[in-house]
């Protein structure tokens, strides 16, 4: 991010809005490409609205990567006057998306298709100022939760940047082989702690998880669904703190940049302990000079959730 233009000269330049995409674009493309985030350390990629200077950058790359499965606004990013010739590449494209569950609290649209690409499906109101918005149009975005699903995210990639680069493709499909091999080691730790889990109920402050979830087994139980100011009714809470004493779950997960007060709530009703779950999107800046990555954070997560499920 911090080379003069002089350096750059030469490089494959790659734009990238949110941090899991930009993780696993870093590691393929290695120091072949010039790699930038758009979204800044500790800020919440859901509120992200792309500035002036943001939507220059995705125009001047050669290749945009972003997550899709709404997450990013597509609707302001995704014209032909904003990409002009960058190949654009979506990497949820072609993974087994989670449909958003029904919830009386949650007023989600189910109509389409889950891999359908959701331009069109934006509400008008995520403008409101400090406003953990989804763009998603019923399906859950947070694929990366997933190893094995960074792993093909990673083929794609290589794909792209061999693409766009023939002169290095080599060295992109090898750094692509590396990663998937860190991230199939990860995958089975993972999967070797997580499926041996007494408690496999994972009660969340927001439904980021389900991925993560889905593949290791677990039920994610969320006190505010996937958007994460949607408060829950005295209704949900009451449920809420029932089904923790019925199925003994001593620990209830917030994170980082999600304030924990109705998980703190509910822990002080139930004896439950609150413990920071990350659902990696994005590093603070104290994380980012100490140098986590994506395989870190997931590694903190696992070492947390098996002292928590207990």
């Amino acid at each position: 991010c911090g080379q003069t233009p002089q350096e750059n000269q030469g490089k494959l330049q790659v734009v990238t809005p949110v941090y899991p995409v930009y993780d696993v674009v870093k590691k393929v493309a290695g120091d072949r490409a010039d790699v930038t985030l758009l979204v800044p350390p500790g800020a919440e990629p859901h509120d992200w609205e792309p500035t002036a200077s943001d939507l220059k950058k995705i125009g001047q790359a050669k290749v945009f990567f972003y997550n899709g499965a709404g997450l990013e606004p597509t609707d302001q990013i995704l014209k032909k006057e904003i990409t002009r010739d960058a190949t654009v590449v979506e990497l949820s494209q072609g993974l087994d998306l989670l449909k958003l569950q029904d919830d009386d609290d949650h007023d989600h649209d189910h109509d389409h298709d889950a891999d359908h690409h959701d331009e069109d499906h934006h509400d008008e109101d995520h403008h409101a100022e400090g406003h953990h918005h989804h763009h998603h149009g019923g399906v859950d975005p947070h694929v990366w939760l997933d190893p094995q699903n960074v792993m093909k995210e990673a083929a794609v990639v290589a794909d792209a940047l061999a693409k766009a680069d023939p002169a290095h493709a080599d060295a992109y499909r090898a750094n692509a082989k590396k990663y998937q091999d860190e991230l199939a080691a990860l995958d089975k730790d993972m999967d070797a702690a997580l499926s041996s889990l007494a408690n496999k109920n994972l009660v969340v402050s927001h439904e980021a998880f389900g991925y993560l979830a889905a593949r290791y087994g677990l039920t994610q139980i969320g006190i505010m669904g996937v958007d994460a100011d949607a408060e829950p009714t005295p209704d949900r809470m009451a449920q809420l703190v029932e089904f923790i004493r019925e199925h003994d779950v001593r620990t209830i997960y917030s994170e980082e940049l999600v304030n924990p007060r109705l998980a703190d709530a509910i822990a002080a009703e139930t004896g439950a302990v609150v413990r920071v779950l990350n659902p990696i999107e994005g590093l603070t800046a104290a994380q980012e000079k100490a140098g986590y990555d994506y395989i870190k954070l997931q590694r903190e997560n696992l070492t947390t959730l098996t002292a928590g499920q207990q």
